[in-house]
């Protein structure tokens, strides 16, 4: 099976369905870790133009294998943190002409809280995950 033709969202698909065939989900699983270093989908700036400009919650779906996944499961519902330095290096990067966009790690306060332990709400807080173990992401 050639894995480099599917998508993120494809090989996620493949990855839930081949449980049984402990061969493909193991090359599955190599690939994701390929794509997640190459993934440039989500920046630090779209996270923080959706929570803190638009101020809305927003649903952020980790591309399984990646640490984000293993270390708050497939989904969580968030708020960015942000201290002084970072809010002010986002507000210039998106008033920037054209806009910077950077790739790193984000802090953030869960939202809903159901099935995460305290001390994944404690890591998401004080380490949080990098942009690059984003699969998609859910705001209205």
């Amino acid at each position: 099976m050639e894995l480099e033709q599917y998508d993120l969202n494809g090989l996620t698909i493949l990855w839930q369905a081949s449980i049984r065939n402990r061969v493909l989900r193991t090359a599955i699983e190599n690939e994701l870790q390929v794509r997640i270093l190459a993934n440039k989908n989500f920046s630090r700036e779209y996270l923080f133009i959706v929570c803190k400009v638009k101020n809305h919650a927003i649903t952020v779906s980790f591309i399984p294998t990646s640490e984000a996944y293993n270390s708050y499961g497939q989904h969580i519902t968030i708020d960015t943190l942000l201290d002084d330095t970072e809010m002010t290096e986002m507000i210039n990067n998106y008033t920037s002409k054209p806009p910077i966009n950077t790739a790193g790690q984000i802090k953030a306060k869960p939202l809903v809280t159901d099935g995460l332990t305290d001390e994944q709400i404690d890591r998401l807080i004080n380490v949080g995950f990098h942009t690059s173990e984003i699969l998609e992401t859910i705001h209205l």
